[in-house]
């Protein structure tokens, strides 16, 4: 297509201990967070091409073969080479239940298609049980700071999905799962004459703990 470009051939990529940097194993609760530590390993090693459907793979064979003599062209065992190093490196970073609904892709873009079919592209029914999930989030016996990545995980989930919830929702659904010994506390940040940020209220909240 005119949108794509051929795959210029390097040498490929060093794998070694590229695991350091992949402590976060994709399920199915935690898209986001896994996106966000590979997209800066495939930007930084020049591999997005391989999964965004930026660049073509090279022909599998030679067209300066002799007719009925098939060649095998070197540039594209380079891509195959480096497609199949980054697909070893996509797979090893999946739980065993995720990994199991790509089983039988071949290719480091099939793969990682087929996870943003899966977790990121959103549906109804995702998007009812985030809003849900939202609303019933509590702290419970949580620290503040744990309950704020939960709040913010949902909230992350959402945006994701397209249904991104205002800072000023969120403030409100953050106070409201903090239960009753948070009373005097939310009804001081309720009553207060200015807004408050998000940031804000994190370190009142820090504080207040």
């Amino acid at each position: 297509s005119s949108s794509t470009t051929a795959f210029t051939p390097s040498s490929p990529t060093n794998f070694t201990n590229i695991h350091h940097f992949l402590s976060i194993k994709l399920t199915s609760k935690n898209y986001l967070i896994w996106r966000s530590q590979f997209l800066p390993l495939l930007n930084g090693y020049d591999l997005m091409q391989f999964v965004d459907g930026s660049s073509s793979p090279p022909p599998r064979y030679l067209s300066s073969a002799p007719i009925g003599i098939p060649v095998l062209n070197p540039d594209f065992l380079a891509w195959y080479k480096q497609d199949q190093l980054l697909l070893s490196w996509i797979l090893s970073s999946l739980t065993e239940s995720v990994h199991a609904q790509v089983v039988g892709l071949t290719t480091s873009r099939a793969v990682w298609s087929a996870l943003t079919v899966a977790f990121a592209s959103p549906s109804q029914a995702r998007v009812m049980q985030l809003r849900l999930d939202l609303h019933n989030v509590s702290k419970g016996a949580d620290s503040v700071v744990v309950y704020l990545q939960k709040v913010k995980s949902i909230s992350d989930a959402l945006a994701l999905a397209s249904t991104p919830i205002s800072d000023e929702d969120l403030i409100i659904y953050i106070l409201g799962g903090l239960g009753d010994e948070y009373r005097a506390f939310v009804t001081s940040i309720s009553t207060r004459g200015t807004s408050i940020t998000l940031v804000d209220l994190h370190g009142l909240l820090l504080t207040e703990e």
